[in-house]
């Protein structure tokens, strides 16, 4: 373990920041879940949990960083990439089935 330096501390604020926008997105998904009826409330689900990952995911890279754990984090960026295009083909699959149910 190592003594935080500025930019691991720029980058675990990045990570917080990305916990903070994904928990934003997870509380929306859950919004529209509670709007709409089946079928289409599962879509918004599946959304909402992935984006729960992602949060989670950030805080405890942030936090690891704020802490000077220093690791190459390439696992990290490969699963918060997986969950960013993840959560993005669920919405954009949300709004074809919206927009075919209508």
């Amino acid at each position: 373990m190592t003594a935080p330096t500025l930019a691991m501390e720029r980058t675990a604020l990045a990570w917080r920041r990305t916990s903070l926008g994904a928990a934003g997105c997870a509380l929306l998904f859950a919004h529209q879940v509670t709007r709409d009826g089946w079928p289409t409330n599962t879509l918004p689900l599946a959304a909402a949990l992935v984006a729960l990952l992602l949060s989670f995911l950030g805080w405890s890279r942030g936090r690891a960083l704020h802490h000077g754990q220093v690791s190459t984090g390439g696992r990290v960026v490969v699963t918060a990439t997986l969950a960013v295009a993840a959560i993005t083909l669920i919405a954009v699959s949300g709004v074809l089935v919206d927009w075919l149910l209508d």
